[in-house]
């Protein structure tokens, strides 16, 4: 990948739904950060729980305890 390549970028048009929009939006707020932001984050994230998925790893959320409180499903 030659430098030029590296920003190249390409514009993506989105549909959403008012309530997504909202959520996006609250994400950054949150984050500190933009719309871009809260989108190439979920994106990352998606793609470590989809390639952990395939090598038969789990998602999980544990509390301060290392104690399970949820299993991510679905990915």
């Amino acid at each position: 990948m030659t430098s030029e390549d590296q920003y190249q970028r390409i514009q993506l048009n989105l549909d959403l739904s008012p309530e997504l929009y909202e959520t996006i939006n609250n994400l950054g707020k949150q984050m500190n950060g933009d719309q871009v932001e809260v989108l190439l984050k979920a994106i990352a994230l998606l793609e470590i729980a989809v390639e952990a998925k395939q090598k038969g790893k789990h998602l999980w959320i544990l509390d301060d305890n290392q104690n399970l409180e949820t299993e991510i499903l679905g990915i």
